[in-house]
C-alpha cells in the first residue's frame, strides 16, 4: 500500500540517516537523495542516477516521493500574484499562492483541505473541514512554488502558513514541514522568514513557543469585542479576546520577540472608530504588530470591504491613539488569491 511506503519528501535527515544504514549504505547517501529532491526536483528515485541501481530498487520498495498535480496556474493582472491550483492523490484539491512585493517572493501555503473553524467572512471556512494535509504535500506545494518562481530568476523568500486550513490544528504535520523547509541542504529558510498564522487556538500556541522553530506567529484578532467576534469567529466561544491577549504576551516573554494581529476590516463591522480606539486600547501594552486587511469579497454578500474614505478615518484615528501599524494591500484579489478567498469545490 502507497500509504505505508516513507515519504522521502517528508524525511528529516536524522530520519533518512537511519533508513540509509538499514540499507547498509554509506552516510554520503543521506546529502545525495536530499539534492535529488530539493535541488533537481527529483519526482521517482529510479532518476536519481549517480547512486546505484541496486540502491534505487530498495528504495523504490520502501519509499515514495510526493508529487502533487499541478491542475491550474493563474497570474493576476498585476504580475503581484500567482495561484496554484494542486490536486492530491486521493483527487482533493487545495491553492497555494505566490506573492510579488519588490524583491520579496512569498509563499501563502496550506495546511489543511478546507478548514473546521467556520470563520464566516472567509472563503476557505464554507468548504468545511475535509482533510489534513501530510508534511511532504506542505513541502511540495513550496517546491512547485519556489521552481515556477526559478524559471523567472526569482526564488521564493518567505513562507506564510496562511492558505487553507488551520495551521496549528494539523500540528505535527505544519512543525515536520517548516522543519523541512530550513534545511540549509533544501530551500535553506531562515526561521523569521516563515509565519504560521492562527485563529486564534491557543493550545497549539502554546505548543509552538515552546518548539526550536525561530519562527513568526501571526493571530487572527479580527474584532475588538467578543460580542462581534464570536459572530465572526466561533472559535471565539473557547477562546476570547483576553485570552488571546494574555497569550500573545506569554509569546514574548518566551520568544523575545511579539505577535502579528492580524485585522480585517469588514464594512459596518469591525470599522468603526470606536473599534480603532478599542484596537489601540487592547493592544497598547503587547510588544507586537499590527496589520492592517481591508476586506477581499467574496461571493458572500454579507462581508463588504469599507469605502475608501472609511478606511482612512480608521487610519487617522489609530495614529491619532499613537499606534503603528501596516495596510496589507492583498495581492491576487482579480483571481480570488488574496487573503480569505482560497476556496476550491471538491469533487464529487
Amino acid at each position: 500500500m502507497v500509504s505505508q511506503l516513507y515519504d522521502l519528501k517528508a524525511m528529516l535527515p536524522g530520519e533518512l540517516d537511519q533508513l540509509v544504514g538499514e540499507l547498509d549504505e554509506p552516510a554520503y547517501r543521506t546529502r545525495q537523495i536530499l539534492d535529488w529532491l530539493y535541488a533537481k526536483g527529483v519526482r521517482d528515485v529510479r532518476e536519481m542516477t549517480n547512486i546505484s541501481k541496486t540502491l534505487r530498487e530498495k528504495l523504490a520498495e520502501r519509499t515514495r516521493i510526493t508529487c502533487l498535480n499541478l491542475v491550474k496556474r493563474q497570474e493576476s493582472a498585476t504580475g503581484e500574484a500567482v495561484k496554484f491550483l494542486f490536486e492530491l492523490p486521493s483527487g482533493q484539491r487545495i491553492e497555494a499562492v505566490l506573492i510579488v512585493d519588490g524583491t520579496r517572493r512569498t509563499a501563502c501555503l496550506s495546511s489543511q483541505v478546507g478548514c473546521p473553524l467556520d470563520c464566516k467572512f472567509c472563503a476557505t471556512g464554507r468548504m468545511g473541514m475535509i482533510a489534513n494535509l501530510e508534511a511532504g504535500q506542505i513541502v511540495d506545494q513550496l517546491l512547485q512554488v519556489n521552481q515556477f518562481a526559478r524559471e523567472r530568476d526569482e526564488r521564493v523568500t518567505n513562507v506564510v502558513m496562511m492558505g487553507m486550513g488551520e495551521p496549528l490544528l494539523n500540528y505535527s504535520a505544519v512543525m515536520r514541514a517548516l522543519k523541512l523547509m530550513r534545511l540549509k541542504e533544501g530551500i535553506g529558510l531562515g526561521g523569521r522568514k516563515v509565519t504560521v498564522s492562527t485563529a486564534g487556538y491557543i493550545p497549539g500556541i502554546r505548543r509552538l513557543m515552546a518548539e526550536d522553530l525561530n519562527v513568526g506567529l501571526a493571530i487572527s484578532l479580527n474584532a475588538t469585542t467578543d460580542e462581534m467576534r464570536e459572530q465572526l469567529m466561533p472559535i471565539n466561544r473557547k477562546y476570547k479576546i483576553a485570552d488571546l491577549l494574555a497569550v500573545a504576551r506569554e509569546f514574548f516573554a518566551c520568544r523575545g520577540y511579539g505577535v502579528t494581529f492580524e485585522y480585517v476590516l469588514m464594512a459596518g463591522l469591525t470599522d468603526a472608530d470606536a473599534d480603532a480606539q478599542r484596537l489601540a486600547e487592547l493592544t497598547r501594552d503587547i510588544p507586537c504588530k499590527i496589520n492592517l486587511i481591508p476586506y477581499n469579497e467574496t461571493t458572500d454578500l454579507r462581508f463588504r470591504r469599507p469605502a475608501r474614505q472609511r478606511l482612512a478615518q480608521f487610519y487617522q484615528v489609530l495614529r491619532g491613539c499613537g499606534v503603528e501599524f501596516t495596510v496589507r494591500h492583498s495581492r491576487g484579489r482579480d483571481i480570488d488569491a488574496a487573503c480569505g478567498q482560497l476556496y476550491h469545490q471538491q469533487k464529487k
